[in-house]
């Protein structure tokens, strides 16, 4: 008795094992392709957001000074620092997970699609709630662009090719 899904073998294939295609999975096709660009431009939009943070520093210390009137200076400073520390870590991170996760959906990871799209959906919340806030001219264009790129990405990886791409690399 030889299993279908492993060549070779002499074992049957478990009852419920999915016989998978052993073939080279091949090159993405064009939506994951176009999704995965996209994630890398995404973070190359982040990483241009890094010195405009720094230098729209004085709108967010007013912005603080407006949140709490009655602070000491020596407060607003720490509050200014350390929005200005983490805003600069979580922009570094989702540098580094969107480009690692665009590497492994180029591979045709379907743990990396789902991240992505959720990652990606966040995004898209995000995007909509700063609508809401004050935000610099050219802040407010860059969020607008990753608005548009999370949602680009999230219709990409959900059309028919890029499922059946990840189902294959299953």
């Amino acid at each position: 008795m030889t299993n279908e899904a492993y060549p070779g073998s002499s074992y049957p294939a478990m009852p419920g094992e999915p016989v998978r295609d052993l073939a080279p999975l091949g090159p993405p096709p064009p939506p994951v392709a176009k999704a995965v660009k996209l994630m890398l431009l995404l973070a190359a939009l982040n990483l241009l957001e890094l010195p405009l943070l720094f230098a729209t520093k004085d709108s967010l210390r007013d912005q603080i000074r407006k949140a709490n009137p009655a602070g000491s200076q020596s407060t607003l400073d720490r509050a200014l620092t350390a929005s200005l520390v983490a805003a600069t870590v979580v922009g570094l991170v989702f540098i580094v997970l969107y480009v690692l996760l665009a590497l492994q959906v180029r591979k045709g990871k379907n743990w990396a699609r789902i991240v992505t799209l959720v990652i990606a959906g966040l995004g898209v919340l995000s995007g909509l709630a700063a609508f809401v806030q004050p935000a610099a001219g050219l802040s407010r264009a860059l969020g607008v662009v990753a608005l548009v790129i999370d949602v680009a990405i999230i219709v990409l990886l959900a059309q028919r090719p890029s499922s059946q791409f990840f189902r294959r690399a299953l």
